[in-house]
């Protein structure tokens, strides 16, 4: 509303301003006659802002007698044309005007001031009374306001306003920073949520006008409030909030400090409002104690739309406290429908006084998420009831660091199994720190394994004292479970069964996630590194599925090494947490050389590895020549301790790795290459030494039968020779297959990629020009139909078209960017990605061919050779050729018994002699060797007292292993299989030079 100075003189209009402060904004002023005594009236001057009314005297120098806030207002009555009663909390002014209109015109303005305030109560209804005649001039009003409804309340609902008027109403100061956030950076970030974390710097009493203004306010659905103690005046004015709000659907407040008395006063709050919309409620880490809970939960159970998420973790309470929740919960029937979380983790729940809680859990529900985690609840009752309710909906299930059963049981209950092997929407198991029968984990993976409605689910069973019990249980059914996703088995005593446990890991084609960590402690040093080759051998499988290992926590030291050496060529792993394995510098320079050639992970997470400022230098400038790293958090632990040794190297290193993880957010560049080369550098050069060893074995029966002229050893020789010069051109297969037509990342396909982005740059820029005038037309039309008088000036329309045209266009040139420089390189690097794999797989496919052709041929000239009994024209091959070899080690006894039987048989000798490894299987084995980094010397130069001790003979022999079988029953499945040797006891690849 405008300023108006109607009858007032200028000289008293200043006066009245200085009196009330020139900071308050008068829209309204009028001077009237204020009754006294009788019929008394003495001259005043009523003067309106838009959060209150002021009373001040007619005279210079004026001066303000009474004011009152809107918020204070009783009622408003008019039952004479000229007379109007203003009545407030405190009194009433009857006052009289000059005419009906302006009575009128204070009544409609203190009524628009309110609706303001107050955007979800109509004027009438927040005056209280409205007693105007005649009654056609209340219906007046009550369409004039009606037609203001639907103006902007302002940012964020109108909040700055309304909390302006609070904290006149309340006498508080008005925080103008809290105007400036609310109206910035909440609206800029278009949330709901008023977060006491935001504002918790200022004193108390400004975070009660704060919350107060929610009170009225339309737009903030959520409050929310944590790690913070809350005033008893902060909590007084929250339960005053929700005792009135129709808008607070989100109650948060956790760990602030609050009591059982405060959960009885929640209750009261909630009954008093019937319109609330109260849906999600968070009291955690508050000491509500049973007292507390079992009052709310009397009012839950009344909740006309029930809650949706319930989360009363951690409020010290028993079972009791329990029971009338989960009474409520059942007397509620919109509970059923609506209540999909349920947070009761950290709460004593030890005994078997927990029916209400089971009957809620069995009768059918919507719950998605279940944590009953750290509650010493019994894991196999909560199943059982699951079974009855909770198959459908329940996603998210959290029974950590309970107890399985508080009786002593013979036999797993049916129900353990059943509800794993039904549930329809499971996609979290946390089992974390439960002890679990062996029994009982068999049924686990067993009902998981065999449900077919389930993909995707992640499995913790961290901390659960697995030892090699519950390992020869994983061994036996991991295998075929196809739908575990994420299998955490970190902290379980692993150890030594870890070798053989991993073996049937990799056998699994779903998990995608690993948790090892913490399993190595006691495992002798001389022996972690056959565990670490089997997982080695498990990451650098073939099509392995599993993208993301953690081996965090492990204390592996040197040994880590064995890993990272394998990481440079791996191309699976894209996440990889090594924290917590004391690596020292030597860990981070084997971790930067992998870091230089590796192109697929994504993620690594390294602290507490004992950094120093070098090791830090090291990995940093590997990131200059990794460009696929994308997140690498700071190891601030290990660059806390080199700060305090070299504070200027250990800045300098932190500052390249953010430049450089920054530069891989932002620049695109061409990787295949990279990748091709280490694909060349390893897999092609391991291969041909192979094939040449093949060929120098080949040839050398060509020799020894080059005098022979029987027709059908000729054609053998033959087609030995054709294999042989197949052999001789698949040294360049993979180049020529990769480069084919192309002149690496511009050959023709992509130089053809690229000429269809630029000419879709034009065809795209000429749609956006299309659409953006065809939006400012519409916009100028929008504008034409709100603003029409202005707009109704001839050259208005034309000159806005014309200055928004070129406002609205866009170059050329950023359209061509965007599409060659953005979208095209991503194009091309998947276009080449795709190239080389299909290479590779060409190539891998025929040099196979090739060498089981050659082995063919060597087989059929061999038996040639025993026929015509000639000797063996051996030819020491090239040296090139001579580079690497396989041993393959067979148990003792083996051997012996084969080197008898050779000695006895010269013919079987001739035939070992010339039927050599090369096979395609022996090549991927040559391969995965060539893949890993040779252990570096400075290893072997360091001094490990305690391996050493570990050297020094004593005389009490390790106790044999367990059978497979052991403590597992007699049970058949089909999921079921007897654990088998580990790799290294099978064969032992060996490096030569």
């Amino acid at each position: 509303m405008s300023e108006e100075k109607t009858d007032i003189s200028n000289e008293l209009f200043e006066s009245v301003r200085e009196a009330v402060g020139r900071r308050v904004k008068l829209t309204l002023r009028r001077k009237v006659q204020l009754e006294v005594k009788g019929d008394k009236v003495e001259n005043r001057v009523l003067a309106l802002a838009s959060h209150r009314a002021y009373l001040l005297t007619a005279r210079v120098p004026s001066k303000v007698e009474h004011s009152f806030s809107y918020l204070d207002i009783q009622g408003i009555s008019s039952n004479k044309p000229t007379q109007l009663v203003l009545e407030y909390e405190r009194g009433l002014w009857s006052l009289r005007l000059g005419s009906v209109e302006e009575v009128d015109e204070v009544i409609a303005h203190i009524g628009s001031c309110l609706h303001r305030i107050r955007p979800a109560s109509s004027p009438v209804k927040v005056m209280k009374k409205l007693s105007l005649k005649p009654p056609e001039r209340t219906a007046s009003l009550q369409a004039l306001w009606e037609e203001q409804s639907s103006a902007d309340p302002g940012p964020c609902g109108g909040f700055s306003h309304q909390y302006w008027c609070v904290c006149d109403y309340l006498g508080l100061p008005y925080r103008e920073e809290v105007q400036w956030d609310v109206d910035t950076i909440y609206l800029t970030q278009d949330t709901k949520e008023l977060n006491l974390q935001d504002f918790i710097h200022l004193e108390n009493r400004d975070l009660v006008a704060i919350i107060a203004a929610l009170e009225y306010n339309q737009w903030f659905t959520k409050l929310s409030a944590k790690d913070y103690k809350l005033s008893t005046d902060i909590c007084e004015q929250i339960l005053r909030v929700v005792a009135r709000s129709s808008r607070l659907e989100e109650l948060v407040l956790d760990n602030t400090g609050l009591r059982s008395d405060f959960a009885q006063k929640l209750a009261s709050a909630l009954s008093h409002n019937p319109a609330s919309t109260l849906h999600t409620l968070t009291l955690s880490n508050n000491s509500l104690e049973d007292k507390g809970v079992a009052a709310l939960s009397a009012q839950l159970a009344k909740l006309p739309m029930g809650l949706k998420h319930l989360n009363l973790s951690r409020t010290s309470m028993s079972h009791k406290g329990i029971s009338s929740l989960c009474q409520a919960l059942c007397a509620n029937p919109a509970v059923a429908s609506a209540l999909t979380h349920l947070d009761l983790s950290g709460n004593s729940l030890r005994g078997d006084d927990l029916q209400n809680l089971h009957s809620f859990l069995s009768n059918p529900n919507c719950l998605e998420t279940l944590d009953l985690s750290n509650s010493d609840c019994s894991l196999d009752q909560v199943c059982a009831s699951l079974l009855r309710g909770c198959l459908k909906h329940l996603s998210v299930l959290n029974m950590s660091k309970t107890v399985f059963s508080h009786r002593k049981i013979k036999e797993i209950p049916s129900s353990f199994k059943q509800f794993f092997s039904s549930a329809l929407a499971l996609s979290s198991v946390s089992l974390s720190g439960t002890r679990l029968p062996l029994e009982a984990l068999k049924a686990l993976l067993l009902g998981l394994g065999c449900n077919p409605n389930l993909s995707d689910v992640s499995l913790d069973l961290s901390c659960c004292e697995l030892r090699s019990g519950g390992s020869q249980i994983l061994e036996g059914c991991v295998a075929e479970i196809p739908n575990i996703s994420s299998l955490d088995i970190s902290d379980n005593g692993l150890d030594m069964d870890l070798t053989t446990l991993l073996v049937w890991l990799a056998k699994n084609r779903s998990i995608r996630h690993l948790s090892l960590g913490k399993n190595f402690n006691n495992i002798k040093s001389k022996n972690v590194s056959q565990v670490l080759d089997n997982l080695v051998h498990m990451i650098q499988e073939e099509d392995s599925p599993l993208t993301s290992l953690s081996l965090a926590d492990s204390r592996l030291k040197t040994d880590l090494s064995i890993v990272l050496n394998a990481l440079g060529s791996n191309s699976s792993l894209t996440k990889l947490d090594i924290s917590g394995n004391a690596m020292g510098d030597m860990g981070a320079k084997m971790l930067a050389k992998a870091l230089q050639i590796n192109t697929k992970l994504r993620t690594i997470v390294w602290d507490r590895n004992n950094i120093s400022p070098q090791g830090l230098q090291d990995v940093a400038a590997a990131l200059e020549k990794n460009y696929t790293i994308r997140f690498m958090p700071i190891p601030i632990m290990d660059a806390a301790q080199a700060l305090k040794a070299s504070p200027e190297k250990t800045e300098d290193a932190l500052l390249k790795m953010e430049q450089y993880l920054l530069r891989n957010h932002e620049t695109r560049k061409y990787l295949q290459e990279q990748a091709y080369r280490l694909q060349q550098g390893i897999v092609t050069t391991t291969t041909q030494q192979m094939m040449d060893m093949m060929c120098v074995k080949v040839q050398d029966h060509l020799n020894s039968l080059r005098f022979t002229e029987t027709n059908s050893v000729q054609e053998d020789m033959k087609v030995a020779e054709n294999f042989m010069k197949d052999a001789r051109n698949s040294k360049t297969l993979l180049p020529n297959l990769y480069h084919l037509r192309s002149g690496g990342s511009s050959g023709v396909c992509v130089g053809a990629i690229q000429d269809k982005l630029e000419s879709m740059a034009g065809e795209v820029s000429r749609v956006m020009d299309e659409q953006l005038q065809t939006m400012l037309v519409s916009m100028v039309d929008t504008a034409e139909g709100l603003c029409p008088h202005v707009m109704k000036r001839s050259s208005l329309r034309q000159e806005l078209l014309k200055a928004g045209s070129g406002r609205m266009s866009v170059p050329r040139s950023f359209i061509s960017t965007t599409l060659l420089q953005q979208s095209g390189v991503d194009i091309i690097n998947k276009i080449s990605e795709l190239k080389l794999s299909v290479a590779s797989f060409l190539s891998d496919r025929i040099v196979d061919e090739i060498l089981d052709s050659l082995s063919r041929s060597q087989h059929t000239l061999g038996d040639h050779l025993i026929r015509k009994s000639k000797p063996l024209l051996h030819h020491d091959p090239p040296l090139e050729a001579e580079v690497l070899d396989e041993v393959v080690l067979q148990p003792a006894n083996h051997n012996q018994e084969q080197k008898q039987k050779h000695e006895r048989d010269p013919k079987h000798r001739l035939e070992e002699m010339d039927t050599c490894n090369m096979t395609p299987k022996s090549k991927r084995k040559s391969i995965l060797v060539r893949m890993l980094r040779p252990v570096s010397v400075a290893f072997e130069m360091e001094f490990d007292l305690d391996k050493a001790l570990e050297e020094v003979p004593i005389h009490v022999e390790d106790p044999p292993p367990s059978s497979p079988f052991t403590a597992i029953g007699q049970s058949v499945s089909l999921l079921w299989r007897p654990p088998p040797s580990p790799y290294t006891t099978g064969y032992k690849v060996r490096l030569f030079k």
